[in-house]
């Protein structure tokens, strides 16, 4: 596999507050292995701070986004090498990038960021919150969800709509779980089908009508989701211990993954195959039906991979850095792989 050569400036970032912490660690695979390539690293991050997201709407256009509290970053690649996207000084931490196409994509970040593309520019958006974003979801130009909130203290678990003019913060059903006050990750099926996870095993699901607490099977945190349509659902839950939550249509069933540690990173292309990432280079795939760790692949990197995306080639990509980090250097991580037949 060809390594690809980061191209920008060697730049240091402040530890980010809040940021959230998973881990992955290896097991026993009860079926035979997937078949797949070994990863390898997809581009020298060492210096370019921590990498939260990776997404992009072809294999020719990827973008990672990342960097520090006050001071984001977002690189690009156009299939052949990366380059850091000029324009973007004085931003925070950037979260979380999403879209539809090469016109329409958003990112979102720290203390209440949002970004749009158009095409030709990245334009910072205003928002009625001032919480750290920690997802964003594209179902259309004028229907976008972002979620976020500190976690902490007073800050407010907080899920955002855009309607192609503005955005407004939609008022969440009393949870029946108590203190929730931060939702990590946004994914949807459609317009009537939103899914949105959060601290404490806070899971909330809109139907096109109105918004319902789901009771999925974990008090831990469901830190991100990831679907292939309605009755098809994978979470990632866990801080201590892992656990694969999943959604069939019918039921909610919470797969422990003890004793592993928590998992951070989801994502699906095979209905029967879960991709997960987490901390110490761990990466792996798990059965959607039985919970099985059906594939465990241990990288030579010791850093934590905070998420996990596949492009529309066939590739793999996970990144992530050195998220345990108590003090500089802060360092990111950029691993890619093929995806192998039935996974």
């Amino acid at each position: 596999m060809i390594r690809r050569q980061f191209q920008g400036s060697r730049l240091q970032w402040v530890l980010p507050a809040g940021i959230l912490l998973c881990v992955f660690a290896s097991g026993c695979p009860s079926d035979p292995p997937v078949d797949n390539e070994s990863w390898a690293e997809e581009f020298d991050a060492t210096d370019v701070g921590w990498l939260m997201c990776a997404w992009g709407p072809s294999a020719t256009e990827i973008y990672a986004v990342g960097g520090g509290p006050d001071s984001g970053v977002m690189l690009r690649s156009d299939g052949e090498s990366w380059e850091r996207v000029s324009g973007l000084d004085g931003l925070p931490l950037l979260n979380w990038v999403h879209g539809l196409s090469s016109d329409v994509m958003f990112a979102v970040g720290n203390d209440g960021t949002a970004l749009r593309w158009d095409g030709s520019t990245w334009e910072p958006m205003e928002t009625p919150t001032e919480e750290d974003l920690w997802g964003v979801w594209v179902n259309a130009p004028d229907d976008v969800y972002a979620v976020g909130g500190r976690g902490l203290g007073t800050s407010v678990a907080t899920v955002m709509h855009f309607d192609g003019a503005t955005w407004s913060v939609i008022e969440m059903p009393e949870l029946e779980r108590p203190n929730v006050r931060a939702f990590f990750k946004v994914w949807a099926s459609g317009p009537d089908d939103v899914w949105v996870v959060g601290q404490r095993g806070a899971v909330v699901r809109y139907d096109g009508t109105e918004w319902t607490e789901q009771l999925v099977g974990t008090g831990d945190d469901v830190i991100s989701v990831w679907g292939l349509g309605p009755n098809r659902v994978a979470m990632a839950a866990g801080r201590n211990n892992g656990t694969v939550v999943t959604w069939d249509g019918t039921s909610f069933t919470a797969h422990s993954l003890a004793p592993l540690p928590g998992l951070n990173g989801v994502w699906m292309r095979d209905p029967n195959r879960i991709h997960v990432a987490g901390n110490e280079g761990q990466l792996g795939v798990v059965d959607f039906d039985t919970g099985a760790v059906v594939s465990d692949d241990y990288q030579t990197t010791r850093l934590a991979f905070h998420n996990i995306f596949g492009d529309e080639s066939g590739g793999l990509l996970a990144v992530g850095g050195n998220l345990n980090s108590s003090g500089p250097p802060y360092q990111g991580i950029a691993f890619r792989r093929s995806l192998g037949t039935g996974e």
